[in-house]
């Protein structure tokens, strides 16, 4: 994930499995945690091999496939 500030922040917590949604939890600066369910966000990149994006619809930023400096799995 992209590094950021202030805001909204995320922190994966369970994948649903086959319904297209995640257990996240969510927070903001100086608050409490709370959980909250996602859909997962429906990009993929570009090319044959077509990775998934690891993150929920809606995020800020890049997806999980851009931008990185080394490949990472969604699952480790």
């Amino acid at each position: 994930m992209s590094a950021h500030y202030g805001g909204e922040h995320f922190g994966l917590l369970a994948d649903t499995s086959g319904y297209g949604t995640a257990l996240w939890l969510h927070w903001r600066e100086r608050t409490e945690v709370g959980l909250v369910t996602v859909p997962d966000c429906p990009v993929v990149a570009p090319g044959p091999a077509g990775e998934g994006c690891c993150l929920f619809a809606g995020h800020a930023e890049q997806h999980s496939w851009e931008d990185a400096s080394e490949e990472t799995s969604c699952t480790s």
